[in-house]
């Protein structure tokens, strides 16, 4: 089966549908640094261009559509527009590419406030187009550490559609599997002292109230926070 790749980046989407054994045909990234990272490491053919100026008849037939569209306008750590955000209005710019191709199936990844973003009116939206366009939907909020051994806190949703009935049925989203990676298991050793910021005004702070070798401490405006659940923060 062949992948059409919107809102590519340097290709994280398409490397894990990749390790599940699938092709990519084709994908569409705006940012020209990404796409420089992204033909470092992938052979197909990638577009630096707007998706909504890409002219799809110059596009090869696609099976899966994948989308990690942007998440800025739904993320509690924007300003939250929704649809009233261009970043957000591109989710019916994805509908264009659906009904053109008509994929079997559909993957969109976005961040988990999707869900519940103006009362859960904005996922409505997003549900009853799909459904238009003939597709059965399942949808999950997953967490990086609790599907993928990795000490992230990264909580993202998941929507799945499918075009076939039976299909649609017979997915399940995968078992959760047991956290045994740590931080410290991560980092690199041996790293050269420029990466350390021991010049940066916060470095005496920082030096202060970092405490444990166990988890990792984030900045907030004026005062250190320690994340206690020992995960790495999504950025």
């Amino acid at each position: 089966m062949k992948i059409g790749s919107l809102f590519a980046g340097i290709g994280g989407i398409k490397l894990g549908f990749k390790k599940a054994g699938f092709k990519t045909a084709w994908a569409v990234e705006l940012d020209s640094k990404a796409c420089i990272t992204y033909k470092a490491n992938h052979k197909h053919k990638i577009i630096n261009n707007d998706l909504a100026k890409v002219d799809l008849k110059s596009l090869s037939k696609i099976d899966i559509l994948t989308a990690g569209f942007p998440c800025q306008a739904f993320s509690v750590a924007g300003y939250r527009k929704g649809f009233k955000d261009e970043r957000g209005n591109v989710f019916f710019e994805i509908l264009r590419y659906l009904e053109h191709f008509k994929p079997s199936i559909i993957f969109l990844e976005n961040v988990k406030n999707l869900f519940k973003h103006d009362k859960g009116r904005t996922f409505e939206i997003i549900k009853k187009e799909l459904q238009k366009l003939g597709y059965f939907l399942k949808y999950e909020i997953l967490n990086t550490s609790e599907y993928g051994n990795i000490p992230q806190n990264r909580e993202r949703i998941y929507i799945i559609g499918f075009l076939d009935f039976h299909t649609y049925e017979s997915f399940h989203f995968p078992a959760k599997i047991k956290l045994t990676q740590k931080i410290q298991h991560l980092l690199e050793k041996g790293v050269d002292k420029s990466f350390y910021y021991t010049s940066h005004r916060y470095y005496p702070q920082l030096k202060k109230d970092m405490q444990s070798k166990e988890t990792l401490y984030q900045w907030r405006r004026h005062y250190v926070r320690e994340n206690k659940n020992k995960l790495c923060h999504a950025l």
